[in-house]
């Protein structure tokens, strides 16, 4: 009983205090600035972060899918994803070196580098990615500069009904027997313009 407790124990110290884990965490804050556009809205994932700037935390396992969703008013919402993210050199050494253990005393297990693949700290955004710049570890800039409020589309004009189609067809019927039987019309002319009434939805 006492060697399951100890093994429960070694095994919540490992995933709990990995290297890169503690050093940097899973996750990082996105500095998200857009460029001359004070008012712009900037969302990620669906949720409002703030206008023109925004701080908030993006998981590092993301950092190579990481999308800002921007709109102004009576502008269409573009969206600006990020693609390329890093391995943290150093975090990879440090959790090698100080969470790899022999099984037997001799076959290394690196249970430090699982933990932290597992959980994405090993990952950073790119700096070479244009837009993205490091403020330290845990702090990443995205300026956004191309930006441009593309109005949205606008419903197509309301074409008004012809005043001649406001009146029923009984009505307009009534009118064009009128016009026939004055001579205004001829039977041919009637039946056409009859027909054309009659076959209206």
């Amino acid at each position: 009983m006492k060697a399951l407790y100890k093994t429960f124990f070694v095994v919540f110290v490992v995933f709990s205090s990995s290297c890169a884990t503690i050093i940097g965490g899973n996750k990082y804050y996105a500095h998200v600035h857009i460029e001359n556009h004070p008012n712009a809205s900037i969302s990620y994932k669906g949720v409002p972060e703030g206008y023109g700037s925004a701080i908030f935390k993006v998981p590092r396992s993301e950092a190579n899918n990481f999308t800002i969703t921007v709109s102004e008013e009576n502008c269409e919402k573009q969206n600006f994803t990020f693609k390329q993210r890093k391995i943290r050199g150093w975090a990879l050494a440090g959790t090698l070196l100080t969470w790899t253990t022999l099984v037997n005393g001799i076959i290394p297990l690196p249970i430090g580098l699982v933990v932290d693949l597992g959980t994405g700290a090993l990952w950073r955004p790119d700096i070479m990615e244009k837009g993205v710049s490091k403020i330290d570890i845990k702090n990443y800039n995205y300026v956004i500069t191309n930006y441009n409020c593309a109005p949205k589309e606008k419903m197509p004009a309301v074409i008004p009904a012809d005043p001649g189609n406001s009146k029923s067809k009984a009505d307009r019927l009534f009118e064009l027997k009128i016009l026939l039987e004055r001579g205004i019309l001829t039977q041919d002319e009637f039946d056409k313009e009859k027909k054309k009434i009659l076959d209206e939805p």
